[in-house]
């Protein structure tokens, strides 16, 4: 009785993802997704990303540039990403002693995509993780390092699948005009 249950519920699953296919639907990730579409990754490695100020600007830019350049280096590229890195530190737990026991780290991303001088896109995104402030210095910098490398990767990915988002819905209307 579980399984036929089991049965009905995934054929009906089934049915509803391929009538949201047939009206335009598509999954943002895999490879059926927008971010594996071949004319939205061959877009995205052709954004060329500027410098970002600091230590942390450095390693999103390196992070940026293997979600971006899958398997290669721009050759021509036409567009540029300029991006601008705010960090906060909010403290949360205190200790009986008045001393912060756990805090947030809050990374914003505002970056603007440039084709010459035409902005096409201007976005921001937030990540935000916690880390704990321990008694060890060096137990609390690692523990803030791994924090910083989390929302590094989160805002990464964010900033990909909103840039993904863009070029698919450009070629989508260009596809349309053409047709």
């Amino acid at each position: 009785m579980i399984a036929s249950r089991r049965i009905v519920l995934c054929s009906g699953l089934g049915l509803v993802v391929s009538g949201l296919s047939g009206c335009g639907f598509r999954p943002l990730y895999g490879t059926s997704g927008i971010t594996g579409s071949a004319e939205v990754v061959e877009e995205l490695s052709r954004i060329d990303i500027r410098p970002i100020p600091d230590r942390r600007g450095m390693a999103l830019r390196q992070v940026l540039r293997e979600k971006l350049h899958i398997n290669r280096q721009p050759n021509d590229t036409l567009y540029d990403l300029q991006v601008q890195l705010f960090v906060r530190t909010q403290e949360l737990g205190v200790r009986k002693d008045s001393t912060t026991s756990r805090a947030n780290l809050i990374l914003t991303a505002r970056f603007y995509l440039w084709r010459g001088r035409k902005r096409l896109l201007v976005d921001s995104v937030q990540s935000i993780v916690s880390f704990n402030i321990l008694d060890d210095q060096y137990a609390t910098i690692a523990s803030e390092s791994d924090a910083e490398d989390r929302a590094l990767q989160a805002i990464a990915e964010e900033m990909k699948t909103r840039l993904a988002v863009f070029f698919d819905n450009r070629l989508t209307i260009q596809t349309s005009a053409t047709q």
